[in-house]
């Protein structure tokens, strides 16, 4: 293995045939879950065409670390090779040009994208405007992503294993203060995607048939709505929808049990 002076060693840049033996997974990558029936495409796609995209490497305290490509990496010890193509990483943040990386490859997994941009904001103090510039997002969406940490320990845990949940559905959860109600909630999520899960207790509903009766008349009711029969009122009954609406995602969205 080579000694841990990179300058003397390794070239910022640089593209180098990297032994897989000499390399480690970095422990705080941003993905923390790697899909088996992906990782096994991964691994037809290289043995059939080859390693079309090098990792990032960086010279750790005991050797070469992995900054990004952990899944190429797997990949290639599955077929069986010895050595993968690697460029050498030389740089204060590597956390930052990870998280990079694995954002503009989309499939990162929502609960690991929030972990790593909370970690990073939380190690150098960025706002959610420098976070935005970073992982080039809008505000409003670094926000969100951000939003997801209000999640419980446990559910992140589970949710991560769970590509099929996204982003704006496990927010909605997020947004849920009550622990017990916020695990109701996941948990219904959860069912509601057809996925087993031994452990599921689907809540039983508390609505009234008061409420059921009202819900179905005012649903039919704005069926029978013709907008361009209404003539100079069209305009206040379309306001009045707009607040229906508004109203009916605001208590969609507050749900706690």
């Amino acid at each position: 293995m080579p000694d841990n002076t990179k300058e003397a060693t390794y070239k910022k840049g640089k593209l180098y045939s990297i032994s897989l033996t000499d390399l480690t997974p970095d422990t705080d990558q941003p993905r923390k879950h790697i899909d088996e029936s992906e990782l096994e495409d991964l691994k037809l796609s290289i043995q059939a065409h080859g390693q079309l995209s090098p990792i990032l490497f960086r010279v750790g305290d005991k050797g070469l670390v992995l900054v990004s490509g952990e899944r190429r990496y797997r990949a290639c010890q599955l077929l069986g090779k010895t050595h993968i193509s690697g460029i050498f990483l030389d740089a204060e943040k590597h956390d930052e040009i990870a998280l990079v990386d694995n954002v503009q490859r989309i499939d990162l997994h929502p609960v690991d994208e929030a972990e790593a941009v909370y970690n990073l904001k939380t190690k150098y103090g960025y706002t959610q405007v420098q976070l935005g510039n970073l992982v080039g997002k809008a505000q409003n969406t670094i926000s969100d992503i951000l939003g997801l940490m209000a999640l419980s320990d446990d559910i992140r845990e589970d949710a991560r294993h769970r590509k099929e949940l996204s982003r704006g559905a496990l927010l909605k959860v997020a947004r849920i203060k009550r622990p017990t109600s916020q695990r109701k909630a996941y948990d219904a999520l959860v069912a509601s995607l057809g996925m087993p899960k031994k452990e599921i207790k689907r809540p039983r509903l508390t609505i009234t048939k008061k409420a059921i009766t009202s819900t179905d008349n005012t649903l039919k009711y704005i069926k029978g709505i013709e907008l361009d029969t209404l003539g100079e009122d069209r305009e206040v009954v379309v306001g009045k929808l707009q607040e229906l609406l508004l109203e009916i995602q605001n208590k969609l969205s507050s749900i706690e049990s």
